[in-house]
């Protein structure tokens, strides 16, 4: 495992592939890859469909069933990335969310594929941002 996946880029991925960049499109359809998900994107893409900012295909559980393939690994908030989360230095925003995703890529040693700007420069974890592509 190379890569994890941010809530947004997870979320193109399944419901927006042609707003990605030609490069990460061909990254999510490598094969041989497997994915990272934090397990709080999963718990933010659910809160935002249950207060109506999010609109999904289906219904939340359905959309999660189709959603999580194969190639995406769960993985879950444990005690020693919830206390890297809490000491990042210079974390560029105050979204809990947002910590805890850096720190599932720091605590797995993965690269976070992002669109978030607020993270395309934090030195303390290794991000690949790019920016999306306009809805066709």
């Amino acid at each position: 495992m190379t890569y994890l996946l941010d809530t947004g880029v997870w979320l193109r991925g399944a419901a927006q592939q042609m707003t990605l960049p030609l490069p990460i499109r061909r990254i999510l359809a490598s094969k041989d890859e497997t994915f990272g998900l934090s397990a709080i994107s999963i718990w933010e893409v659910g809160k935002k469909h249950q207060i109506g900012k999010l609109q999904l295909s289906s219904n939340f559980h359905s959309w999660l069933n189709t959603s999580l393939t194969p190639q995406i690994e769960i993985l879950p908030l444990v005690p020693g990335l919830v206390a890297d989360a809490m000491r990042m230095p210079n974390f560029p925003n105050r979204d809990p969310a947002d910590e805890l995703i850096v720190a599932t890529a720091r605590f797995h040693d993965l690269t976070l594929l992002t669109t978030d700007t607020a993270l395309k420069g934090y030195a303390h974890a290794k991000i690949h941002y790019f920016k999306p592509l306009d809805a066709a």
